[in-house]
């Protein structure tokens, strides 16, 4: 993630040094007005994942008090790409540049945080099987705030209000569901048996920083941002399941995502 960003930055540099022949004249506000441009990058989401049980202790039929039985707290990662569009408007004042931007696009994020399918029939949490947790699309606003550190060259920072539906699942494991002892009774187990799913959207915060190099009406951006995403919770019927298969009624999967994003973009101002 690190080369990725170094490199795009790195880029812009060389392009805002070839191309200062485009702002001929010092006082010309180069980044005034409307533009549209399209961005592509990737996206490094961080989920903090914590399990704990819930409902009545299934091997003393006694209510779980403290969230005492089977808590797992761990972290997993990916990087995915995204692919958006952008449209804003820039008021230049000097050397200064502010102004606002909407923004969305595709999100291709999928991390499985937890996978427990391959631990056998009898272990313990063997029924919990696989978690997962996945982001399509987003959209947001960003008022943006710059300096213009040379005649054709934008330094800013953003603080973007982000939207992007996250959906997490929980999939028993299928193992466990084919031996004939994982439940107390051979009756209809169906809601142990079915995938959960919760979705969470609403706004999250999204500040970051930017640089942008203009080439006449055309325009290149480098730019990362750092998303704190939502926390969603996901809960998974175990009632049926055999003491020491899962000692609880219930298993709670919480998920927190934060993201770090690094993008190109492209433009045009009008």
């Amino acid at each position: 993630m690190k080369k990725f960003l170094n490199t795009m930055l790195v880029t812009a540099a060389v392009v805002a040094a070839s191309t200062t022949a485009y702002a001929a004249t010092s006082g010309a506000k180069v980044a005034q007005g409307a533009y549209i441009g399209a961005s592509a990058g990737a996206a490094n989401t961080n989920v903090k994942y914590n399990r704990y049980a819930s409902g009545n202790d299934t091997s003393t039929s006694t209510t779980i008090a403290s969230k005492e039985v089977e808590t797992v707290n761990s972290n997993a990662g990916k990087t995915a790409g995204i692919f958006g569009l952008i449209a804003g408007y820039n008021f230049q004042s000097g050397s200064v540049v502010f102004g606002g931007e909407i923004y969305g696009g595709f999100d291709s994020t999928k991390v499985s945080v937890y996978d427990d399918t391959a631990s056998g029939y009898s272990t313990e949490r063997a029924a919990i099987g696989s978690v997962t947790v996945k982001r399509t699309n987003f959209m947001g606003f960003a008022p943006r705030l710059g300096f213009m550190v040379a005649p054709n060259t934008l330094m800013y920072a953003r603080l973007g209000a982000e939207f992007g539906k996250w959906t997490a699942t929980s999939t028993p494991n299928a193992a466990t569901l084919a031996n004939g002892n994982a439940f107390t009774s051979t009756a209809d187990s169906s809601a142990e048996k079915a995938v959960n799913k919760s979705s969470k959207g609403g706004v999250s915060f999204a500040p970051g920083l930017g640089m942008e190099v203009y080439m006449g009406k055309a325009f290149l951006r480098a730019q990362y941002s750092y998303l704190f995403g939502p926390k969603v919770t996901v809960v998974q019927n175990m009632k049926d399941y055999v003491a020491g298969t899962y000692n609880g009624e219930f298993a709670n999967h919480t998920m927190k995502m934060t993201q770090h994003k690094v993008e190109l973009a492209v433009g045009y101002k009008f």
